[in-house]
């Protein structure tokens, strides 16, 4: 561990080792490398035998040979993230008939995961102190200040958990009056890559329309919802980014979507990195979002929540339940110390509205049983062990409804899905920390239409049923080993971390489409398209990787990430190698202000979608005279071809230079942040009888940013931000007609504005604690409206794609206020008499969306033909709802 403050003379030093005389600080890196390879040889046959026996395939057996090999050749070949836990509090002492926080208390904390070491820091002048980069373990935390008696606690910390520990110190001979004006978290002065987080507590104080962690990210400047309803993260679809969930893969092996879906409660924390210079992170070329889940302590924790069911009312008429999502959550110790346990389910029902369509016939519908569970065990002083298991079925019955899509013609999108991980973490005594995780996902898709009527595509409208009939079975199994060494002091500090990953995906599935028909205003057919070829899909992948990261301190004011990374694939089978360098340097002496950014190439993931194009089924596409019965072309046969290029792997070069500035309690962020990228995967239909694969897309991402937190009180926050963007690149992305929501018509590419460019932003948000438990958590967002283009009656485009105008511009004012109660639970017969009668704690409170009834409409009729041509459609009316829940967190 190193100081996250500059060690100069004049500043309290935060984390600093504090070394018994006479130790030894480093065993010899040959007696660690010999002692980690026994280690990792016995713990190589368990896992080759579980992946072996999960994967149930041939190509399986590859998987366990290469890891096998690479293990064998060094002990330092493995990691992939650094331990992430946390132990933080606030530092308090009784001031008469109210709680006080005492800056300047030193905070010791050691522990078996320390070795003989000791970790030190000075609670700020809002009494706060924290230890982050913790590993899993087994602590002991004491505190002290003149003036007081001195404090020591026991701390279990489970694998990546953040633990809240306020510690009251006693006076002893003198009673201390303390007046606390300082209120800000300390800035980050030592990373290289600062990421956008929302921690749990965030999630439930802010007004969430699912009350799913997915709905919080656009509170993170760069993070918006497309037309199209996904989430478009600093630039990029949401295949182009990584998604992990306690340092594990989750995303759709097919089409490299995220494919997961945690109860609110089970969330730890989330974090958004746009650019990460360390070269961990890999397979993307937009941003990774790490998703860290809650674990058991010895407190016992629950809730209960979300039990009143919502009416669906249209125009004064009664059609049944508009949504019932109950949520629980329980989580404490089977063991106190040594085992403990946490449980979360979501059960959902959702109707979600299209307000221009007829009331009875305006609602897509969501069912989903939501189910998290993890166990943490502290095996011995040393080794920690956590499995967690995650359970997402989903049904989405109207998934693509709008304006001119009615229900009939949507498509119905059933998926089943299941997680599982293994995660263990062990500690050696010279500090070094070895992290093995293993990991099965299954995840598989059933897309189909509501009626057998021919799919027609007309000026106006869509009409008979969905043209698509998917089948998707996919599993995963992942292996990575994570090796974090002690710090080396040669020309200042050095972290070095080595790693290796790798991953296994087999696939098979059937993809029919049935005839589609375009038709003019007047009724005539202008095009037909129909299908030919089996539709059988079949492929395995193998994927591996491997990095080197060296995080160099020279000084107590420069930081130095280098980093390498090597990744490949049995689809591209290239060898690819990304460097990355990044940097942060305190500029002046008060540790204010901090300068970061860096340089780093990308290369990302290839779904197994794009590997299998050759066995989708090739379009038949026959074109029609003004009559609609005299054929003027074909029926020409697109066939699949992929270009001479082949298959590569889509990269990004990105760069960002950041300055962050604190002032008492606000801190300024200014930041700029340029990613370009290239060989994305586009499609091209050619004249001649071919539907092309290119791998030559490109885009373009331009960002500056303006952001400023004010720290209110403890851990309350007020955030605004100003984003001005610029996203561009090639239109037709291979997923947006052959993912899992298809556009059914193909036309010629072009490079333009990307459907989600937003080029102005202003972003406001916080939590507001008020007297008598309230909070008040607002959220305001405006934005540039998203571009269209246009169509003509034969579905042709007319003029630049995106470039005929845009959407008005967004506005929505989103308010929560909640109120802590203790209400006692009624005498009914079938709770538990030790219960009745009882007080438990709780909160109250009311839910309010689109409070001025802005108008922000998702739908525009862009066909120049259609009767209704340049109309919009579909804004979101002003909601209300009511929250009440048990909760002891």
């Amino acid at each position: 561990m190193r100081c996250c403050l500059c060690r100069r003379a004049d500043k309290s030093i935060v984390q600093t080792q504090v070394l018994p005389i006479g130790c030894k600080r480093y065993l010899s890196l040959q007696y660690f490398s010999d002692g980690l390879n026994n280690f990792l040889a016995l713990k190589l046959r368990l896992y080759g035998r579980l992946l072996l026996t999960a994967a149930r395939r041939p190509g399986a057996l590859l998987v366990s040979v290469l890891l096998l090999g690479s293990v064998s050749q060094s002990s330092a070949a493995i990691t992939e993230l650094q331990p992430s836990g946390r132990i933080r509090g606030t530092i308090l002492a009784v001031s008469g008939d109210r709680l006080e926080r005492l800056p300047g208390a030193v905070v010791t904390l050691g522990g078996t995961p320390l070795a003989n070491k000791k970790l030190e820091t000075v609670s700020d002048e809002s009494g706060e102190y924290s230890f982050n980069r913790l590993a899993a373990g087994e602590y002991t935390l004491t505190a002290s200040l003149r003036g007081f008696k001195a404090e020591e606690r026991r701390v279990i910390v489970a694998i990546d958990a953040t633990i809240d520990l306020d510690v009251l110190l006693q006076p002893s001979a003198i009673q201390a009056t303390v007046t606390v004006s300082r209120g800000e978290d300390r800035i980050n002065t030592t990373d290289t890559t600062v990421a956008g987080q929302l921690s749990g507590s965030k999630l439930h104080d802010v007004p969430l329309v699912n009350e799913k962690f997915q709905d919080a990210l656009p509170l993170l400047p760069g993070v918006t919802r497309g037309p199209d309803g996904a989430l478009n993260i600093k630039g990029t679809r949401p295949d182009q980014g990584g998604v992990l969930v306690s340092s594990l893969n989750v995303t759709d092996p097919v089409t490299g979507d995220a494919a997961i879906d945690l109860p609110l409660e089970a969330v730890e924390s989330v974090q958004v990195f746009s650019n990460p210079f360390s070269a961990e992170y890999g397979r993307f070329t937009g941003a990774v979002t790490a998703i860290e889940t809650r674990s058991g302590s010895n407190q016992w924790r629950y809730l209960l929540t979300n039990v009143v069911v919502r009416p669906r009312i249209r125009e004064g008429k009664f059609y049944g339940v508009q949504s019932a999502t109950p949520r629980i959550a329980v989580g404490g110790p089977i063991k106190k110390d040594k085992a403990f346990f946490f449980q979360s389910f979501e059960y959902r029902f959702v109707r979600s509205e299209v307000t221009s369509l007829p009331p009875a016939q305006r609602d897509s519908k969501l069912e989903s049983l939501d189910s998290f569970t993890r166990l943490d065990f502290n095996l011995n002083n040393v080794h920690r062990l956590a499995v967690s298991f995650s359970l997402f079925p989903q049904k989405r019955d109207g998934a693509n409804l709008n304006t001119f899509t009615p229900l009939e013609t949507t498509a119905n999108v059933h998926q089943r899905g299941w997680f599982f991980s293994v995660n263990e973490q062990a500690t050696f005594k010279n500090r070094a920390l070895l992290q093995s995780s293993f990991s099965l996902k299954q995840f598989d898709l059933d897309v189909f239409g509501n009626s057998e009527a021919p799919f027609v595509i007309s000026p106006a409208t869509r009409s008979g049923g969905w043209f698509t009939r998917q089948q998707r079975n996919s599993r995963r199994a992942e292996w990575l080993e994570t090796l974090s060494l002690p710090e080396k002091k040669f020309d200042g500090e050095h972290e070095f971390r080595f790693g290796i990953d790798v991953s296994h995906t087999t696939f098979d599935g059937v993809d029919t489409s049935a005839p589609i028909r375009i038709v003019r205003r007047n009724g005539t057919m202008s095009q037909l398209l129909t299908f030919a070829g089996a539709g059988t899909l079949k492929r395995n992948n193998t994927e591996l990787a491997a990095f080197a990261q060296d995080t160099w301190h020279p000084n107590g004011s420069l930081t130095i990430d280098f980093g390498l990374r090597w990744d490949r694939d049995a689809i591209s089978k290239d060898n690819n190698f990304a460097p990355r360098l990044g940097f942060a340097v305190l500029p002046f002496a008060n540790d204010r202000t901090v300068i970061r950014g860096g340089i780093g190439l990308f290369y990302d993931k290839i779904p197994i979608s794009v590997g299998i194009f050759d066995q989708y089924q090739h379009r038949v596409v026959t074109t029609f005279a003004a009559n609609g019965s005299t054929i003027v072309d074909g029926p020409i046969t697109l066939r699949h071809i992929v270009d001479a290029n082949g298959y590569r792997n889509p990269y990004s070069v990105a760069a960002t230079l950041q300055i962050d500035h604190e002032i008492k309690r606000l801190l300024l962020r200014f930041g700029f942040e340029e990613r370009r990228t290239r060989r994305d995967f586009i499609l091209e239909p050619i004249a001649d009888g071919r539907l092309l694969l290119r791998n030559d897309g490109v885009s373009r991402y331009r960002e500056f940013q303006i952001t400023g937190r004010l720290r209110l009180q403890e851990r309350r926050h007020l955030y605004i931000a100003y984003v001005s963007s610029h996203a561009t690149g090639d239109l037709n992305a291979f997923n947006n007609y052959f993912g899992t929501l298809r556009n059914p018509v193909i036309r010629a590419n072009e490079r333009s504005l990307q459907p989600f460019d937003a080029p102005n932003r202003l972003l406001f948000w916080g939590d507001i604690g008020l007297p008598k438990r309230i909070t008040v958590s607002p959220v305001m967002d405006w934005h540039t409206g998203f571009p269209f283009s246009l169509v003509d009656e034969n579905q042709n485009f007319v003029g630049p794609r995106n470039r005929a105008g845009r959407y008005p511009a967004f506005f929505s004012v989103d308010l929560q206020i909640t109120k802590g109660l203790a209400p006692r639970v009624p005498n009914w017969g079938f709770i538990p008499a030790k219960f009745r009668g009882r007080k438990f704690p709780g909160r109250f409170g009311v839910k309010l969306f689109n409070l001025t009834s802005h108008w922000n409409p998702r739908d525009f009729q862009n066909n120049i033909d259609a009767p209704d041509f340049g109309t919009f459609y579909n804004s979101p009316r002003r909601g209300l709802r009511l929250k009440f829940e048990f909760v002891k967190y």
